[in-house]
């Protein structure tokens, strides 16, 4: 997974254009089984979602909002039948997916800007689950997932910022801007970790498929990354000059 990241990551194009229509037919296949396992469309709504994530990379920006509405209704429910989770989590789903997606874009600095979220998603889970397997302590949100202990989380958030600022360093440019960002996306990263065993919770499913053998599902490998994705790039539209500062 992370292999197939990095170079699809690298060379763009139709790399990454199939990488993000694997990714979109897979959260499709998975949310639908999580929250609908009776239903028989899984296999076609997922082909569409394919469908929408080649359409996010390979066309203009213009038919962007036309994709993304796209992958919704692959992901959407009936919320009278589903109820409001079901709809608020594919409504979340196809906007992180859409950033996700969207961020890489076709030039160098869509390319670096991916390898800084790869960087600090990457050391903040890596840091998160090594500290908190050394030092333990009182659990972070023990209802939703027992595992996780506050001492793990703020480890994780320390080697977040130190990501990004190295990564700063490392591409010659803001260390300080890329420390900020890597705070925030350390932080969010691990709220969206902690969405997705909440729907699991509410849902009673262990992992979101068993596609990736001794890890789930595509869903569980990047829980993180949407929600960090989708905050990144909330961030770029929202600060003028931030792409800049980061490139």
């Amino acid at each position: 997974m992370v292999a197939l990241s990095l170079t699809g990551a690298w060379f763009g194009g139709i790399g990454w254009a199939l990488l993000a229509a694997t990714i979109m037919a897979a959260l499709a296949f998975e949310w639908g089984r999580m929250i609908a396992p009776k239903a028989v469309d899984l296999v076609p709504r997922s082909l569409i979602a394919a469908v929408c994530g080649l359409c996010f990379v390979l066309l203009p920006r213009s038919f962007e909002a036309l994709a993304a509405f796209g992958f919704f209704l692959t992901l959407v429910r009936s919320p009278r039948e589903f109820g409001f989770l079901a709809m608020a989590g594919s409504i979340y789903l196809a906007l992180s997916g859409w950033a996700l997606a969207g961020l890489r874009g076709q030039d160098e600095i869509g390319r670096s800007l991916m390898f800084g979220l790869f960087a600090i998603v990457w050391s903040t889970d890596s840091m998160a689950y090594l500290v908190g397997r050394v030092v333990g302590g009182p659990k972070l949100f023990p209802l939703i997932s027992p595992n996780k202990t506050w001492s793990g989380s703020i480890g994780g958030t320390v080697a977040g910022i130190l990501a990004g600022a190295l990564y700063g360093l490392l591409a010659g440019s803001n260390p300080v801007a890329w420390a900020l960002v890597g705070w925030l996306l350390a932080v969010v990263s691990q709220g969206g970790d902690l969405l997705e065993s909440l729907a699991k919770r509410h849902y009673g499913v262990k992992d979101a498929s068993g596609v990736i053998p001794g890890h789930g599902g595509v869903l569980d490998r990047l829980d993180g990354h949407l929600a960090a994705a989708l905050a990144f790039v909330a961030i770029l539209l929202a600060i003028p000059g931030l792409r800049a500062m980061l490139t």
